[in-house]
């Protein structure tokens, strides 16, 4: 499904963690599905999406969702949004386990969760006898993120049921989704409202916040492990620009116009973003690939053909001609300087 793209210039581009997308990812070989099959056609590959240090375009993690449901059911994302180990998959892990009630472990999640993403927001509301847990988008998106929604909300509403145990009663649970055919049919007894693309949203009684937790609550299984690392998401516009080029540095033929598509930008409008920053699409493009380069060729067991390669050079001759030109010396010569200044 298509939606209408967003042209304004909004001050940040929208990004994500790549390894929101991790645990779909994961769990296609259970199914007997190559990761590769899913990830080839949008120009990733399995570590990247694993890499807790990337960041994507929230419209490439949605395309990423409806790729894994493309190959596999509707419902497959929303299914194993319901075993997720929350420890391990949500940020600051270790801080949410020592969370003694559902209220206090959502406090904390809505908190930490801020680093995740510049442009979505997480709330919890509390509302007299009703509280409210949502998202809400703060750009317009152009890919549909019913699967992602799907995945997401069916954490939060298995978590809800876990907690509960034998009080759970699911007429007391409004659960707004833009995709609501995108859960699994029997989804403990709730029944989606369908709403708009900004978020989601879920509604339950406020005495449930005061529920104790235990720990198999959070711990489903030993499927997904990532370290928790403290690298938010990029704020600014060149910021968040620059962690971009870093994720898609490696990628053949990676340039200006590339890095346009990526922002939803013609090449004249990007440029026309960064004049600000004195910069061009371009000199911000050679300016991260030689700051790698200068950290790759500092790596003794690294060789300059691995060095080429990892910046997008299948040829190490033209790396060099280029890296000739940005520095004045060749590969060989920078490796060697450096090392008599050590």
């Amino acid at each position: 499904m298509s939606i209408e793209p967003d042209n304004s210039s909004e001050q940040s581009i929208p990004l994500v963690r790549a390894s929101v997308a991790a645990p779909v990812i994961a769990a296609l070989r259970k199914v007997g599905v190559e990761p590769a099959f899913v990830l080839d056609p949008l120009g990733l590959n399995e570590a990247q999406v694993m890499d807790r240090q990337k960041f994507l375009p929230h419209d490439t993690v949605y395309r990423i969702y409806n790729a894994v449901a493309d190959a596999t059911s509707p419902d497959f994302c929303g299914k194993v949004g319901q075993s997720v180990d929350l420890i391990q998959f949500l940020p600051l892990g270790d801080m949410l386990a020592e969370a003694l009630t559902l209220g206090d472990f959502l406090t904390r999640y809505t908190q930490a969760v801020s680093k995740e993403s510049n442009a979505v927001t997480q709330s919890l509301f509390v509302e007299g006898d009703h509280t409210y847990f949502s998202a809400k988008r703060n750009f317009r998106v152009s890919t549909s993120p019913g699967q992602t929604d799907a995945f997401l909300s069916s954490i939060w509403v298995s978590l809800l049921h876990r907690v509960m145990d034998f009080r759970w009663d699911p007429s007391q649970i409004i659960l707004r989704v833009s995709d609501p055919d995108a859960l699994p049919r029997q989804f403990h007894g709730v029944h989606p409202i369908k709403c708009g693309h900004q978020g989601f949203s879920i509604r339950f009684p406020s005495s449930w916040l005061s529920h104790r937790l235990a720990p198999e609550v959070l711990e489903n299984g030993p499927d997904l492990s990532i370290s928790d690392d403290d690298l938010a998401a990029p704020q600014d516009f060149l910021a968040g620009l620059e962690s971009l080029i870093r994720f898609h540095l490696a990628d053949p033929g990676f340039g200006v116009d590339e890095l346009a598509s990526l922002c939803g930008f013609h090449r004249e409008t990007l440029n026309n973003r960064l004049a600000p920053y004195g910069q061009s699409a371009s000199q911000v493009i050679v300016s991260i690939k030689l700051s790698e380069a200068k950290k790759l060729l500092g790596e003794e067991h690294r060789t300059v053909s691995e060095t080429a390669l990892r910046l997008g050079y299948a040829d190490p001759t033209a790396f060099s001609r280029a890296f000739r030109k940005w520095t004045g010396m060749s590969p060989a010569a920078f490796r060697k300087s450096a090392k008599e200044n050590q």
